[in-house]
């Protein structure tokens, strides 16, 4: 039995620090019926280590009492995966306040025309608009709900357009143009590896992959199939990896899920991660440009126009402009009348 001063000098804290966690129900050590003591035993200690453990993770106080009282594996990813989430959230946060504050910092030296005030609010506003761009992306197609019956909506192929015809046709050219890349054990990200069908390509090769995805659901269907597949939570608008990471960065049937401007941002994030040298391979619902999205259309009945209006199709002329911009080139391969893989290098 230990007291409670001797509990506070074990892990260097104040024993006030000791009486707040007991405050909030987190440990209840015993007390002596005599004095009023408190005597912690050495599972109490155990249990005071894990709360400090837990605060330096930034747990709420909330978050801990639910680990401790509940020790399940779903318990533990619902809060380590919400954390997850709150740290990668608020250090893109951080990264593009770095960058506003360069650009305002640059701004200011580089003014001749007295145009200081205009130029600062203008590096504001932009940042704000990023911002509320990726915090306003929701998943509208439920990505959660579907993650158990994917796989059988793509091999029936569901909707009136055959849009899932060559879905393994697709990975498979996807993984093949990957890995002809000469590099030695690339590191390789795939975004939106959904139900991992696309990633266990590259893990049975022996590859070193890993895979995001903004649904819990998907990434534990990925994870049954593959118990050793390395994945995430993330999305192409807040990638949760440092600067030039992968060497190649891969996804399929996930891109047009985001519309222009998000493309933008999404594009701007893909090449941060990206390796110099390093290539993206996507295969995905594009149009070649404006022409022969309208050709097509033509065609189509007023429910299968529907149908591709829920989404956010790319235009291979406007990814091409927009890769550009980072000094990137495009190449692209069609595979039927609406799906590509692109190659940008």
């Amino acid at each position: 039995m230990y007291t409670i001063q001797q509990a506070a000098k074990m892990f260097n804290i104040s024993t006030n620090k000791v009486r707040f966690y007991e405050e909030k129900g987190l440990i209840k050590p015993e007390r002596n019926q005599n004095n009023d003591y408190r005597y912690f035993t050495e599972e109490d200690l155990i249990k005071l280590q894990s709360i400090l453990l837990y605060r330096v993770l930034g747990l709420s106080i909330e978050d801990i009492k639910e680990l401790l009282s509940k020790n399940t594996k779903n318990n533990y990813l619902d809060h380590f995966h919400k954390q997850w989430q709150i740290v990668n959230n608020e250090i893109h946060r951080l990264i593009q306040i770095r960058t506003s504050l360069e650009k305002i910092i640059d701004t200011i030296y580089e003014d001749t025309e007295g145009n200081k005030q205009a130029n600062i609010l203008k590096v504001i506003s932009e940042t704000n608009e990023i911002n509320m761009l990726k915090n306003q992306w929701e998943d509208k197609w439920d990505f959660n709900s579907w993650a158990s019956t994917y796989d059988k909506a793509v091999t029936r192929n569901i909707g009136t357009l055959g849009m899932y015809k060559n879905y393994n046709k697709i990975l498979d050219k996807v993984f093949n143009i990957a890995t002809s890349f000469n590099k030695q054990d690339p590191n390789i990200l795939e975004i939106g590896v959904g139900t991992g069908n696309l990633a266990n390509r590259f893990f049975e090769a022996g590859h070193n992959i890993v895979g995001i995805d903004q649904s819990r659901e998907m990434l534990n269907v990925a994870k049954e199939k593959n118990p050793k597949l390395k994945v995430r939570l993330g999305e192409f608008l807040k990638i949760p990896y440092d600067n030039k990471t992968f060497d190649i960065i891969v996804s399929t049937y996930a891109f047009h899920h985001l519309d222009d401007k998000e493309k933008i941002i999404a594009i701007g994030e893909l090449i941060r991660v990206l390796k110099d040298n390093g290539k993206i391979v996507i295969g995905d619902l594009m149009f070649e440009n404006e022409e022969a999205k309208d050709r097509l259309f033509a065609s189509l009945t007023k429910e299968q126009i529907c149908e591709i209006e829920d989404e956010y199709y790319s235009s291979i002329d406007f990814l091409q402009k927009e890769f550009k911009k980072y000094n990137k080139t495009i190449s692209y391969t069609q595979i039927d009348y609406i799906n590509f893989i692109i190659e940008v290098i």
